[in-house]
């Protein structure tokens, strides 16, 4: 036996260099696919609805840490149009389910609500991140509000729990969403639904 046939053989392997080629034409795919893929519009949805989804959250636990009523009303414009909402803190809790007037209205405060004055107010027209969001619709049994309990439990009119449950409805050009709020529960779900 040669000592050339003892020798192990060499398997070749790839180079450094041909790992870098490959990674860079991979990264390079991957740019030029992924925005085609996910449009501005698809985030712009998606911030709106976890937008919506934490600032319900954040009334019901607003609500149960201070043990005040909480309303989230939503905002429509002179042609009815819903174009945002807001958190309302109301002083006198007997009166939270009086109608909705802008100007005299107790917001809640918000400190990082600089635009608002203080006031906790989301106005999807004045909010680029929601450029091109449409609230379609909003029904809290025939109501465009919702209010949350000391206990964080929704609240219908005259102080009576909230049974039925109700839901909003989002739209951009990508998608739309539905978000629900559960009787009694104030569980929140949210899906994508296709029209």
């Amino acid at each position: 036996m040669s000592m050339r046939s003892m020798r192990p053989r060499r398997l070749r392997g790839y180079t450094l260099i041909e790992l870098l080629i490959v990674v860079a034409i991979l990264g390079l795919s991957g740019a030029l696919l992924i925005p085609s893929l996910v449009n501005a519009d698809t985030f712009s949805v998606q911030a709106a609805v976890r937008s919506m989804v934490a600032d319900l959250t954040f009334a019901q636990t607003d609500a149960l840490a201070r043990q005040q009523i909480r309303r989230v009303q939503f905002l429509r414009d002179d042609t009815d149009r819903i174009h945002g909402y807001a958190i309302l803190a109301p002083v006198n809790q007997a009166l939270y389910d009086g109608p909705f007037d802008p100007a005299d209205a107790e917001y809640l405060d918000h400190p990082s609500a600089i635009a608002t004055g203080g006031a906790f107010i989301v106005d999807f027209d004045l909010d680029d991140r929601f450029s091109g969001v449409e609230i379609e619709s909003v029904n809290f049994n025939g109501r465009d509000w919702v209010a949350f309990d000391a206990l964080g439990g929704p609240l219908g009119p005259a102080g009576q729990p909230f049974t039925t449950g109700g839901e909003v409805r989002l739209r951009g050009l990508s998608g739309s969403y539905l978000l629900q709020v559960s009787g009694f529960t104030g569980k929140i779900t949210v899906q994508q639904i296709d029209e």
